[in-house]
C-alpha cells in the first residue's frame, strides 16, 4: 500500500461502528504520537485507545465518517483536508469537524498523526 492509500484505509475505518478503537490497534505502533494540536497527546496504542473511549463517551459517538476534500503525500507524510462527521449509535451526525490532519508513516504504520482544527466544532 501507499501512504495515501493506507491513511485512507485508517480512515475509512473510521466509519465503522467501534472503528476507531480498531483502526488505532491496526495502524498504530507502540510509540505512534496521535495530536489534537492543543487538546490532546497520546503515546502508543494504549494511551490513544484511553483517548478513542473518551471521546466516544464525551460525544456519544459510535463512528466516524470522513469526508477527504484533499490528500496528498511528500514520501512517507500524508496531509489532508477532511470533514470528520461524528455519528452516534443511530447513524446521526452529532458534530461537525473540519480540520486539517498530517500523518507520518513507516513500514506501513502510522507513526505519528496530527490534527489541527477550530475547536468550536458545529455541533447538530
Amino acid at each position: 500500500m501507499t501512504p495515501i492509500e493506507t491513511v485512507e484505509a485508517f480512515l475509512a475505518k473510521l466509519g465503522e461502528p467501534g472503528g476507531f478503537a480498531a483502526a488505532v490497534t491496526e495502524w498504530f505502533t507502540p510509540e505512534t504520537v496521535y495530536e489534537n494540536i492543543g487538546m490532546s497527546r497520546t503515546v502508543g496504542i494504549d494511551e490513544a485507545l484511553a483517548f478513542v473511549a473518551e471521546f466516544e463517551r464525551g460525544f456519544g459517538a459510535s463512528a466516524i465518517r470522513v469526508e477527504t476534500l484533499a490528500i496528498c503525500a511528500a514520501g512517507n507524510t500524508v496531509l489532508t483536508e477532511r470533514i470528520d462527521y461524528v455519528l452516534d449509535a443511530k447513524g446521526a451526525t452529532t458534530a461537525t469537524i473540519p480540520l486539517m490532519g498530517a500523518f507520518e508513516l513507516a513500514d506501513g504504520r502510522i507513526t505519528a498523526w496530527r490534527d489541527y482544527f477550530d475547536t468550536r466544532a458545529n455541533t447538530e
